[in-house]
């Protein structure tokens, strides 16, 4: 069974604000031009964004002004169940006039989180003798609106508190994961600088979860393998097509984003003092790779000193009721987590790689995938093959003269080459 070819769509419905009112596939919605779902591992929600073709606007009974509640089902080759969400609102919706008598609608999906996101905001205090990934799960909960079982949190060792401040609350779900550390200790060369969490939503539901975890989770189980090809066939459904280095070793970039060092000055506001400069080197941190190569050997010691100074505010502690302060430096340097949670993120994009294959709706922003890049006449390249995390999917659904073709972008990024 090709996976370019073998997919259904067999619902998609549009209900109007008032509930009295539906647009759905083969009565107002006739010719689909395309369908393209978006998941992102450093975006907090998925999308879908939908082109179709029509003489008359179907959906001028609905009169669209967004929040509309949307549902789609599409059946695939490489799911045994469907591809299915029901809890969509649309958030876009564009006419574009065309050349011919027909015209062109876009609208876009969003889940229902996005608008609670908006509207909402944490004001509440939230305890400093809890750790950050509690506070996730309580947020998540009560200011999104996620149920239980969409909610898959690691679980964090170091307490965060803070106040709210009227943030978003995916704003505060970022400040929350660049403070956490993992309490697991993470095998295949992890060690205790588990810091650098990742937050974001796929069809699974909510993910809040640090890359050491992420790497080692994968080396214990199966991943998908793709290989090199020259075109795209029927034949098989695990070739890669027109693969795209867009970043390797941009070395200038990752010295001025702190990908090898930071060296901080804070000025705490409490005590009106400033602290002595603490320098935080890449070399010594110890964490989990995706490549075979711990770490690049580079010249000007560039690995051994840091190379960017920062001057921080110290907000890292919590006044209590009673006037005192907690510094949560006490265990947990914050400022040690920050500075290596900097690193980590830089590291983690140190290869980017872009490519396409035939649809597959297994994957997920976040999965591992094993990858093959074949050198002319020498074979599997070993430097820039091996384990990739998916930063970001489009699964597309384009409809051409030819007929309908299933497609799946990837971008693809890893902290270090080698493969076994």
């Amino acid at each position: 069974m090709s996976y370019l070819k073998q997919i259904v769509i067999k619902n998609l419905t549009i209900t109007s604000v008032e509930g009295d009112k539906l647009a759905t596939l083969g009565e107002n919605i006739t010719t689909i031009l395309s369908i393209d779902y978006h998941e992102n591992i450093f975006h907090p929600n998925y999308r879908f964004e939908i082109v179709f073709q029509s003489v008359e606007n179907p959906f001028s009974d609905l009169k669209l002004r967004g929040t509309e509640k949307a549902s789609i089902e599409i059946q695939h080759g490489s799911m045994e169940e469907s591809f299915e969400f029901d809890d969509l609102i649309l958030t876009a919706f564009v006419q574009n006039q065309t050349e011919s008598t027909a015209n062109q609608y876009t609208i876009r999906l969003e889940p229902e989180a996005i608008v609670n996101n908006e509207k909402n905001r944490v004001t509440k205090r939230y305890s400093p003798d809890v750790a950050g990934s509690v506070h996730i799960e309580n947020i998540l909960k009560t200011q999104i609106g996620v149920s239980e079982d969409e909610i898959d949190v690691e679980q964090s060792v170091n307490p965060v508190g803070f106040y709210g401040n009227y943030w978003r609350p995916f704003k505060a779900l970022y400040w929350i994961a660049r403070r956490s550390m993992s309490a697991s200790m993470p095998e295949d060369g992890g060690g205790t600088d588990r810091v650098g969490f990742l937050f974001w939503q796929t069809k699974s539901g909510y993910k809040f979860k640090s890359i050491d975890t992420m790497i080692s989770e994968s080396k214990k189980g199966s991943v998908f393998k793709y290989v090199q090809n020259d075109a795209l066939s029927d034949n098989s459904n695990f070739d890669i097509y027109n693969p795209t280095f867009e970043v390797d070793q941009n070395i200038i970039a990752q010295m001025m984003n702190s990908m090898y060092g930071e060296n901080r000055k804070y000025f705490n506001l409490h005590t009106l003092q400033v602290t002595d400069d603490v320098a935080f080197s890449k070399t010594n941190a110890k964490q989990a790779h995706l490549g075979t190569e711990d770490e690049v050997k580079l010249d000007f010691d560039i690995n051994e000193k840091p190379t960017v100074p920062t001057r921080n505010v110290f907000m890292d502690y919590t006044m209590r009721k009673d006037g005192t302060y907690d510094d949560d430096s006490k265990e947990y340097n914050p400022h040690k987590i920050i500075s290596q949670a900097r690193m980590r993120y830089q590291s983690l994009r140190s290869k980017a790689l872009k490519i396409t294959v035939p649809m597959n709706l297994q994957l997920e922003a976040g999965d591992i995938l094993d990858i093959k890049i074949i050198k002319s006449m020498e074979g599997t390249d070993k430097w820039m093959s091996g384990l990739y995390i998916i930063k970001d999917l489009q699964h597309s659904y384009i409809t051409r003269k030819n007929g309908v073709q299933c497609y799946t972008y990837l971008r693809l990024i890893k902290d270090t080459p080698g493969d076994d």
